[in-house]
């Protein structure tokens, strides 16, 4: 971004897995290989400032819910009627 002369897009990463949440933000640990790379990955983003924040959804509150599981909370509903999350 700095050599093309663009400002920084401030970007919010967003997870309802708390443990995931967990790793990055309070630099917990997994056990499970295949994370691993991408857990370092993300944290040394973050670490870097290119990620603006790193959030937890409570899974009640996701509305990315209604379109990827069978059956979705009502978060999906609430946004689009309020316009809020």
């Amino acid at each position: 971004m700095d050599q093309l002369n663009i400002p920084a897009i401030p970007t919010v990463v967003c997870t309802d897995l708390y443990s995931l949440y967990k790793c990055l933000v309070k630099l917990g640990t997994t056990k499970e290989k295949r994370l691993m790379i991408n857990i370092m990955a993300i944290r040394q983003s973050y670490e870097r400032r290119e990620l603006f924040k790193i959030r937890w959804i409570n899974g009640q509150d996701n509305p990315t819910d209604a379109m990827t599981k069978p059956n979705p909370n009502k978060a999906l509903k609430v946004f689009v009627d309020t316009n809020t999350l």
